[in-house]
């Protein structure tokens, strides 16, 4: 931890004046880790309680057992480890995480510390890490967070908590996932931690104006799993900047809303920012036909790119996933960023979405002319391809990743468009990461044996890469293209246990309008 910058607003508490020590960690780098507003509303929500502390830990290489940031004390010295979970690919850091610090793996054998996970790959689907968490923190997690600590530092044990709360679910019992209903009552991180001197996000205030998404798209867990959309007003944004901007000495703010380009008084919320000068950056752009002000907001906050997200070239395409893009609207909207100063353009692509065909993705080539003809230099163009990953409780939880043999060619066919229009800056995920996405994701509690598996090539060697998890595919008779499980409609899938997400029937019809064609 010795690459750890000088960080404002840590808060450090004397471990005997308190009753329950909190360790919050992230199996991430630390300015992965410290990018994240979960982490920092946490630490600052844990800490305001007198009777708590929270200390974090980040990941900093396998069999290297962590510290703590704020004590440089181990994992296994505090009551409670609490892990944020983003993506599926930190399950296997965070078993060495318990693993390197001596703390036994299975939760029925574990005496202490209790062990907790959450995030939204949990909230998605937790099934893989059954055996190894005594409580999961499903959905958000503001609504139950006092109730825990009141719980956990009375001593109660995990399973005391099966079902008091919606949002708490212990491993066979029915659980429904908790939600914020007002987001404008909900706390915001506003007194900050940060490195002094960072990196990209770290150095920054984050800022949600609003949480969920209404748009639909049939691959996104954001959608479906976080739905209805719920916004902070104006007003209370404006709130949260002055006291966060301030207690937290910053001058800057990056906005991570997913659904940010759709608040009602978006506008007003860039203009206040632009005119108290302080510096923004904002999340993937939404098409719209505001593209002019929308880009002149976005160059006023000091923003020199633009991020979009078609996700597909093809428009038949488009109405499958339902995302539909009026390409008339994004040229109007790149031809209004070039006039603004905006200087560099990125695009995300998935590749592997049902039906999808060579035909599909030749339309590529189109769409970038369309982007340099707006004004964009072709060196200034960034192009990042990723196979589409089924997710729990997204209407594509049935589909299946694509071959491999298909998402090797048609990446090569995009990088070669690419390559001829000029465009050097290409981009995309290895195969094998986005396989073993697909069957974390999607997996019951059976894939805790294959983590374990990982886990012991790491013991004895192994780097926690590919080639731990090709000797580990090896040793079970699987490969990277068939290690995903595959549900048919009639199967009851493994986190349908926990209840308050997307009902079955919605996501079993989205996806038939799916495979059908139907936007």
């Amino acid at each position: 931890m010795n690459c750890i910058p000088l960080e404002r607003n840590v808060i450090k508490k004397d471990h005997r004046k308190v009753r329950l020590r909190f360790a919050l960690a992230y199996p991430s780098p630390y300015f992965v880790g410290m990018s994240n507003l979960a982490v920092r509303l946490l630490y600052e929500l844990i800490n305001s309680r007198e009777d708590c502390l929270c200390e974090r830990f980040f990941f900093s290489g396998f069999r290297v057992p962590p510290v703590s940031l704020e004590s440089n004390l181990p994992l296994a010295e505090f009551d409670v480890v609490g892990f944020s979970l983003q993506h599926e690919i930190d399950y296997l850091r965070m078993l060495d995480m318990l693993d390197s610090s001596s703390i036994e793996l299975l939760a029925s054998r574990r005496k202490r510390p209790i062990v907790i996970a959450g995030g939204p790959a949990i909230s998605s689907n937790p099934s893989p890490l059954e055996d190894f968490v005594d409580l999961f923190v499903v959905g958000e997690s503001e609504p139950v967070l006092d109730h825990l600590l009141d719980r956990l530092s009375e001593g109660h044990a995990p399973e005391q908590l099966a079902g008091s709360r919606p949002g708490l679910y212990v491993p066979g019992f029915e659980a429904e996932r908790g939600r914020v209903e007002s987001l404008e009552d909900a706390p915001h991180a506003l007194r900050q931690v940060h490195p002094v001197s960072g990196q990209g996000f770290s150095s920054t205030f984050l800022l949600e104006v609003s949480r969920g998404c209404n748009r639909g798209c049939r691959f996104c867990l954001e959608c479906f799993l976080y739905r209805p959309k719920r916004e902070r007003s104006s007003r209370r944004v404006k709130e949260i900047l002055e006291q966060g901007l301030s207690l937290s000495g910053l001058d800057r703010v990056t906005c991570i809303s997913s659904a940010f380009f759709d608040h009602r008084e978006i506008g007003d919320i860039l203009a206040w920012m632009r005119d108290r000068h302080v510096r923004y950056s904002l999340p993937s752009v939404r098409i719209s036909r505001t593209g002019s002000d929308l880009a002149e907001l976005l160059a006023a906050g000091g923003q020199r790119s633009i991020t979009i997200a078609p996700e597909s070239p093809s428009s038949r395409l488009r109405e499958v996933i339902n995302k539909p893009l009026d390409e008339s609207e994004l040229v109007g909207l790149l031809e209004a960023s070039r006039r603004a100063g905006i200087r560099s353009l990125k695009l995300y692509f998935m590749v592997g979405i049902p039906g999808e065909g060579m035909p599909d993705l030749e339309q590529l080539r189109s769409m970038l002319s369309g982007a340099i003809s707006a004004g964009f230099d072709p060196r200034s163009i960034h192009v990042s391809v990723n196979p589409m990953i089924p997710k729990g409780n997204t209407p594509f939880q049935w589909a299946r990743i694509v071959s491999e043999p298909d998402y090797r060619s048609r990446v090569s066919m995009m990088r070669k468009i690419c390559s001829d229009l000029g465009i050097r800056r290409f981009e995309s995920m290895d195969y094998r990461w986005g396989a073993i996405q697909a069957f974390l994701s999607t997996s019951g509690r059976g894939a805790s044996s294959v983590l374990l598996l990982a886990l012991k090539d790491i013991s004895e060697g192994g780097q926690g890469d590919l080639g731990t998890w090709r000797r580990v595919l090896k040793g079970i008779g699987k490969d990277f293209e068939t290690i995903q499980p595959n549900y048919s409609e009639g199967d009851v899938l493994p986190w349908e246990l926990i209840k308050g997400g997307p009902s079955r029937s919605l996501l079993l019809n989205e996806y038939r309008r799916a495979v059908g064609g139907q936007s």
